[in-house]
């Protein structure tokens, strides 16, 4: 028991945890938590962590803004 509450404890483990936990509740953009989970919740982020997370999120934006056409069929 005592192993599991010091890794608990890790950076690595609580950010990862907080990542997961927020993409359960209710009501979040699990694609955006998905992002933040990959660039800005790190223990060690990346030095331009900030920077792909933005551009992850203007390209989640854009595909979102700009829905593929769904395909009209010619009978």
């Amino acid at each position: 028991m005592e192993d599991r509450a010091e890794t608990a404890d890790t950076p690595d483990v609580f950010l990862i945890a907080l990542g997961e936990n927020l993409k359960a509740n209710e009501g979040v953009d699990v694609e955006l938590a998905d992002i933040l989970g990959s660039h800005i919740l790190k223990a060690a982020p990346a030095q331009n962590a900030v920077t792909h997370a933005k551009d992850a999120i203007l390209k989640l934006a854009s595909e979102r803004a700009n829905p593929p056409k769904p395909e009209v069929a010619n009978d």
